[in-house]
């Protein structure tokens, strides 16, 4: 396995640009998928992270939401953190 000093070292041999296209995806893997990955009962965390995406997107019947029930739905769990003083 490498460890993190020879990546560190690789990754300084990149250009700025390249740099800059590194951080940003890793930031956006860390930020798509963290937090599911140190769960113990998430094998899977992009599976996981794309099934619940997908069951979002659906009705309880299967059928596809349409874009103003997907909207409303958000606005509804809006509503209700606020109601409730959830902070995500």
């Amino acid at each position: 396995m490498t460890s993190y000093e020879e990546i560190l070292e690789s990754a300084k041999q990149l250009s700025s640009a390249e740099r800059v296209q590194l951080a940003d995806a890793l930031l956006a893997e860390e930020l798509g998928f963290g937090m599911w990955r140190e769960r113990e009962d998430v094998a899977d965390a992009e599976g996981y992270v794309s099934d619940l995406r997908e069951a979002e997107m659906r009705t309880t019947d299967g059928r596809e939401k349409t874009p103003e029930e997907f909207l409303r739905e958000i606005a509804t769990f809006d509503a209700l953190k606020i109601v409730e003083g959830i902070q995500i």
